[in-house]
């Protein structure tokens, strides 16, 4: 049930974003999607090798939005399809660098360089 909300939940953030001609950015949006503090309890490693699988997560996504058209059907297709995990995978991303940055990881913020929430 949660997790059927939360993916409708990214749903109306992305629609809404579209909607309000892209005035909430990336990050504004994460806001609503992740959970504050939610790698608190992680240790550098665990912070280094999830970021590592975010870094990914987020490159693939990019991707997958590119493929989708520059037009603007294959644009709302791919807003649809892919932005909300996007977003959510952005906010877990910044999260896990203010909690390395907090813990004081050697590394472990550096391995997430922080990106401008733009879709290449």
């Amino acid at each position: 049930m949660t997790r059927r909300f939360t993916k409708f939940a990214a749903l109306a953030i992305s629609a809404f974003a579209m909607l309000a001609g892209c005035a909430m950015s990336d990050d504004q949006a994460a806001r609503f999607l992740v959970a504050p503090d939610k790698y608190t309890l992680y240790s550098c490693d665990e912070i280094a090798r999830e970021t590592q699988t975010k870094v990914a997560r987020e490159h693939e996504l990019q991707q997958l939005m590119a493929k989708a058209g520059n037009d603007s059907g294959g644009r709302l297709i791919g807003d649809i399809a892919y932005r909300p995990d996007y977003i959510t995978v952005h906010g877990e991303l910044n999260d896990l660098r203010q909690t390395a940055i907090a813990k004081k990881c050697a590394g472990a913020a550096a391995a997430a360089p922080a990106s401008d929430g733009a879709v290449h």
